[in-house]
C-alpha cells in the first residue's frame, strides 16, 4: 500500500503540515528538515494524491483550451504556446476544438466545467450568436481568458494587432505599384476580419485611393473558401484586382490554386498576400508573402494571464488587454523577391515585443 502524508510525517518526526510545506516549498521550513523529509520521500517513492490535493488547494492543476479549428497551424502553435507554460508550471491542458459552431463552444464550456478545471483560454465565435455562455462565465467570477474580443464581454484579452499588421500589408503593396488591391475577407462570426479590413481600408485612402465596394469578397477560413473566393473572380464580369490581401494564409493558398488553374499568373497578373505566415507558406513554388503572427508567444502569454488570475487571492484585479506585433513576411507572391532569392521580414519585431495595456473599458 502507497505512504500517506501521515506515513512520511511519522517516519521524519514532523507533523502533517510541515510535510505538506516541504511539498509546497514553503519557506517557513527549515533546510535541514526539508532535507530529511525529500530524502524519506525519495526512499520511499512518494507520490501526493492528485485528487487529495485538488481538493485540499481547491484547484485541479488543468486548465482548457478551446479554438476554433485546430486543422489551421496558427491554432496549434498557439497551443504549444500555451503546453509550454503550463508545463513549466505543473498544469495540464484539455484542448477543445469548436469548428466554429456556436453550440459546440457551449457544450465543450460546460464539459470542461463539470471536468472542474481552474481556467479557460477560449477563441469564441464573436458575432451573430447568442453569448449568454460567456456572461455566465464573467457573473461567476470564472478565471478566463479570450484570444479575441466579444463585444460586451470584459475579460483578459491577448491577441496579435491585426489591423496594424493589415495596414503594413497594403502598403507594401501600394509602394509595389499595385493599384486595385482587393481584400478576400474571413468569416462574418469572426471580428478579426472586420479589424484587417480597417487596416486594409486606412492603408489604401492614406495612399489617396479608393476602398472599392466590389474589391472587398466574402469568404471564410480555410483552403477550400479560397479556392472558392478566386473561381468567383474568375467568373465575375469585373477585371480581377492586380493585388488582393487575404484574411490568412489557407484562405490564399485556396486563391492562388484557383487563380494559377485558370492561367492567371501569381504575382505578375496578381500579387497575393496573406496572414499568419503558416509553416508551409515559404516552401510553396511561390512562396507566400504574408503578416507573421507570434502564436506561440499568444499561447504563452494567455496562459500567463490566466495562471496569474488563477493565484490571484481574489480574481478582482483589472482586466489586461495585451496586443503582440506582427510583422510582414516579404517572399515572392508578392512580385518584391523573385524565385531564388531570400526572403525577408520587413520591419521584423522580436516575439517579446508587445504593446500592453491594463484596461477594463477596452471592449
Amino acid at each position: 500500500m502507497s505512504l500517506t502524508i501521515s506515513d512520511i510525517a511519522k517516519l521524519a518526526g514532523v507533523s502533517r503540515a510541515t510535510v505538506s510545506g516541504v511539498l509546497n516549498n514553503s519557506p517557513t521550513v527549515s533546510e535541514r528538515t526539508k532535507t530529511r523529509v525529500l530524502a524519506i520521500i525519495e526512499k520511499h517513492n512518494y507520490r501526493p494524491n492528485a485528487i487529495a490535493r485538488a481538493l485540499a488547494l481547491k484547484q485541479t492543476g488543468v486548465i482548457g483550451l478551446l479554438v476554433k479549428d485546430i486543422s489551421n497551424p496558427l491554432y496549434s502553435q498557439i497551443a504549444m504556446g500555451v503546453e509550454e507554460l503550463c508545463v513549466d508550471n505543473n498544469y495540464s491542458v484539455i484542448m477543445g476544438n469548436t469548428n466554429t459552431l456556436p453550440e459546440r463552444e457551449l457544450s465543450k464550456i460546460n464539459l470542461l466545467k463539470r471536468r472542474q478545471v481552474d481556467g479557460l483560454i477560449l477563441l469564441p465565435v464573436q458575432k451573430g450568436v447568442d453569448l449568454g455562455h460567456l456572461w455566465e462565465l464573467h457573473k461567476e467570477n470564472y478565471p478566463f481568458v479570450l484570444l479575441a474580443e466579444v463585444p460586451g464581454i470584459q475579460a483578459d484579452l491577448v491577441r496579435a494587432d491585426d489591423e496594424k499588421g493589415a495596414f503594413e500589408a497594403v502598403d507594401h503593396l501600394i509602394n509595389l505599384g499595385r493599384r486595385r488591391i482587393g481584400y478576400i475577407c474571413g468569416p462574418e462570426t469572426a471580428m478579426a476580419s472586420d479589424r484587417r479590413l480597417e487596416g486594409y481600408r486606412r492603408a489604401l485612402i492614406e495612399n489617396n485611393l479608393v476602398p472599392g465596394k466590389d474589391l472587398v469578397i466574402p469568404c471564410g477560413w480555410r483552403l477550400e473558401h479560397g479556392y472558392e473566393a478566386g473561381l468567383r473572380l474568375r467568373e465575375s464580369d469585373n477585371p480581377i484586382p492586380d493585388a488582393l490581401f487575404c484574411y490568412n494564409d489557407s484562405v490564399a493558398l485556396g486563391l492562388i490554386r484557383a487563380l494559377t488553374e485558370g492561367q492567371i499568373d501569381v504575382p505578375d497578373d496578381v500579387a497575393v498576400v496573406g496572414f499568419d505566415d503558416a509553416p508551409t507558406s515559404g516552401f510553396l513554388e511561390t512562396a507566400l508573402t504574408t503578416v507573421a503572427q507570434p502564436a506561440h508567444l499568444i499561447g504563452y502569454r494567455a496562459a500567463q494571464v490566466l495562471l496569474d488570475r488563477i493565484h490571484a487571492k481574489n480574481n478582482s484585479s483589472p482586466f489586461q488587454s495585451i496586443f503582440l506585433e506582427t510583422h510582414l513576411v516579404v517572399r515572392e507572391s508578392c512580385g518584391a523577391n523573385r524565385k531564388g532569392t531570400v526572403s525577408h521580414q520587413l520591419n521584423p519585431k522580436p516575439d517579446h515585443d508587445l504593446i500592453k495595456t491594463n484596461r477594463e473599458d477596452q471592449f
